[in-house]
């Protein structure tokens, strides 16, 4: 094998690469758990004038290549509004992909060092892709289990080429399914009158015509209530905007519940039908005949992912957070689901995994976000 080379992406045709690189590198030929991305979303994503990241961060994206062939891909970036919450040395590197090759591993990891260094920063983490709220971690854990929906799938051995290259445990995340979810309908509805008592909230489904109005309160709430969570920085409005595109597609208003005091907006939840299988059937491109195939492959889905959820600091402790998973339990059923998912939690959000036990929720599913000194 020749030399390898790592080269910034600088044109079109290496952003090309870039982006079909896991599907002409063929390394998820075999995996049955790879969910491939649509091919449109990431062409937004890296696109700087349209990506959201390039409102708040910098970053730029590589290519190794080895006999001219692409062997691997990385991007470096930093995001100004990490840098004014928590410290200035952080950077990032992210949507990592390569041959199972050691060499290719640190040349890689050597240019987002390299890049990062240049940018004044001394600790490299990752993967994050670009935010928090992003795909984040390689998995440690459940590595041949499809992952839910909005989640990634990557090669078994990345987490060996990061270890290997020196990289350490940053922070883990989890992902936990709760099973026959029809089984805990009846002890919800035992307890009830109790979780209820001397509330005045009101609860409501999503209504479509006001789910711009709605998406607006998802994020004041949000960048509230998840204040002191590990790595948490504010939703933009251009993050909102993209998730509202995609919402308008999959919101299911049973799922995508309110909680309202005497008409101010409290908190919320959304869940959405795990469509992973779906993506699967599309293989990255939105072609008509992939889609419709792949729409009936969805109307099959059994499990939901709550997806995000959040209640105002001064309404917690009364019990809307238990109501939303009754509610959300009860739909869930009569819409003929029986599995809830319940990821992305954080290994210190000790409340969230307590609150999952009684539901019996089984982890089956880690992603690790590693760190490395880089000075």
């Amino acid at each position: 094998m020749g030399t390898i080379e790592v080269k910034k992406v600088d044109n079109g045709r290496m952003m090309k690469e870039f982006i079909m690189y896991p599907w002409t590198s063929r390394i998820y030929e075999n995996d049955p758990a790879w969910i491939p991305p649509l091919i449109s979303d990431m062409k937004t994503l890296f696109n700087r004038k349209k990506s959201y990241f390039f409102e708040l961060g910098e970053g730029d994206f590589f290519l190794a290549y080895q006999d001219g062939k692409p062997v691997g891909r990385i991007t470096a970036h930093i995001n100004h509004l990490y840098e004014k919450k928590y410290d200035q040395d952080t950077g990032f590197f992210g949507f990592y992909e390569s041959i199972n090759s050691q060499e290719v591993a640190a040349a890689l990891f050597d240019a987002a060092a390299d890049w990062l260094k240049d940018h004044g920063k001394k600790v490299m983490q990752g993967p994050q892709s670009f935010s928090i709220y992003d795909s984040v971690g390689f998995e440690t854990e459940g590595l041949d289990v499809i992952p839910v929906v909005g989640l990634m799938h990557f090669a078994p051995y990345y987490k060996d080429l990061a270890e290997a290259y020196g990289f350490r445990k940053c922070i883990d995340w989890y992902c936990y399914l709760v099973r026959n979810i029809d089984e805990f309908v009846p002890y919800f509805n035992q307890i009830r009158e109790d979780l209820t008592k001397g509330q005045d909230i009101e609860y409501k489904t999503l209504k479509r015509s006001e789910m711009k109005k709605r998406i607006k309160e998802v994020q004041k709430i949000f960048n509230v209530a998840w204040e002191g969570n590990w790595g948490h920085l504010p939703l933009s409005d251009k993050q909102l905007k993209m998730f509202y595109d995609e919402m308008k597609f999959v919101a299911i208003p049973e799922l995508t519940i309110f909680a309202e005091d005497h008409g101010k907006t409290v908190g919320f939840i959304v869940s959405i039908a795990d469509a992973n299988i779906a993506l699967k059937i599309l293989n990255g491109r939105l072609y008509p005949w992939r889609f419709l195939k792949a729409y009936r492959e969805m109307k099959k889905a059994k499990r939901i992912r709550t997806i995000i959820m959040g209640i105002l600091p001064e309404y917690r402790g009364r019990h809307i957070d238990d109501i939303f998973y009754l509610k959300t339990f009860d739909s869930g059923v009569a819409l003929g689901f029986s599995e809830t998912d319940g990821s992305l939690v954080v290994e210190t959000n000790k409340k969230m995994i307590g609150a999952l036990k009684p539901l019996k929720g089984e982890r089956y599913k880690t992603y690790r976000i590693y760190e490395k000194d880089i000075f």
